[in-house]
């Protein structure tokens, strides 16, 4: 995952002596002294846990929008609210590195940085490209643990919604999502890369795990993640039969053991990254995400202009989600094999410290609890 860098508003030539520069999938903050070996080393372990890890496609690709599942946030009557997969921390990363951040000359962050823009810039399409190849790549990967074949949606609701656009003759279609999951159906091949995912494909943690006392760790009790990490208590049970309802696996073995923060409300202009651990309450930000108790990440970036919205901390343009993190392996590494222990999920949060995200002080939601899928 290589492009170039903006300066200045314009993009640099590479000199053939300058090596050409790594696009890191961690947080900006974190990286400004690493060397190119360790952002190679993360970017691998962030793709490992943001593909590899996902057994359902809800993992790995979001919640599917239907009838079901599309229900209405009780703090903001007519908001829907969505569900954010790992893959869109992959895709985020690429948005807010490639766009203008930091640049006083362009407060709005032009480019791909925000959707505002993102489409003018010519390297969101091969991006998005390499976003679609990665579906077709996760398809693909061999079963795992619990011997779950990775799969497509199955849900009908969500198979047979419309989309409508105007193609190339400017005649308006329709496009249901069924005919999207075959990229091969819409024409489309993308070159083997074997070599180079097998990278990420057969990375392992390779961090370890800080030991704690479990009677000094200080647990929220309110559902508010502040400027600091915050650690939640999050009780656990086994699955059953009735947890296979509206999932792909076949036996209560295949389920994927999950933590969902629900009804999260994030500003529609705020740049946010929230990573989480599992048993490691002494996470922060400087905790090396290549670790056993590393279990993903969310990001969000601003889909409006912040420089000429002008909105106030008040005003009611947030984007509601119900957000998930995959812990089945990651308990496996940590030798976390009974079903009545609970855990400690640490959420470390990073912000953008220029713009509307600045203001805020807390982002809040409903409920931490586990969940199968």
């Amino acid at each position: 995952m290589h492009e170039g860098m903006h300066e200045s508003g314009t993009r640099s030539c590479t000199k053939a002596n300058t090596a050409t520069p790594i696009l890191p999938l961690a947080w900006e903050a974190r990286r400004a002294n690493w060397t190119r070996d360790k952002i190679r080393e993360e970017n691998l372990h962030q793709m490992y846990t943001m593909v590899v890890d996902k057994k359902s496609a809800r993992e790995f690709m979001g919640g599917p929008y239907t009838t079901n599942t599309n229900i209405t946030d009780p703090q903001q009557p007519g908001v829907s609210v969505g569900e954010s997969g790992s893959c869109e921390s992959v895709h985020d990363h690429a948005h807010e590195w490639v766009g203008l951040s930091g640049n006083t000359d362009h407060p709005d962050n032009e480019d791909m940085g925000v959707f505002t823009y993102a489409g003018r810039d010519p390297l969101f399409y091969s991006h998005h490209a390499n976003i679609d190849r990665l579906w077709n790549v996760w398809k693909a990967l061999p079963p795992g643990d619990g011997q779950r074949k990775r799969k497509d949606y199955d849900d009908h609701d969500f198979l047979e919604t419309v989309f409508e656009f105007f193609d190339e003759n400017q005649d308006l279609v329709q496009v249901k999502v069924k005919d999207t999951l075959d990229s091969r159906k819409l024409g489309i091949l993308y070159q083997p890369m074997v070599q180079s995912d097998s990278l990420w494909i057969n990375h392992k943690p390779n961090g370890t795990t800080p030991s704690y006392n479990r009677s000094d760790v200080r647990v929220s009790t309110s559902n508010a993640i502040g400027r600091h990490p915050t650690s939640f208590k999050v009780k656990r049970r086994a699955p059953t039969k009735a947890d296979l309802r509206g999932t792909q696996a076949q036996n209560v073995e295949q389920l994927s053991e999950t933590v969902v923060l629900e009804h999260v409300r994030v500003p529609e202009l705020m740049y946010l990254t929230l990573d989480a651990f599992i048993d490691s309450p002494t996470a922060t930000a400087d905790t090396d995400e290549d670790s056993t108790a590393y279990v993903g990440s969310f990001t969000h970036l601003p889909s409006g202009v912040p420089a000429v919205a002008k909105l106030r901390a008040d005003d009611d343009m947030y984007r509601t989600l119900n957000i998930r993190f995959s812990t089945s392996l990651a308990l496996r590494r940590l030798g976390i094999t009974n079903w009545t222990t609970d855990i400690i999920v640490t959420v470390v949060p990073r912000f953008r410290e220029h713009g509307f995200g600045s203001n805020i002080q807390a982002i809040r939601f409903d409920r931490i609890r586990q969940d199968f899928t």
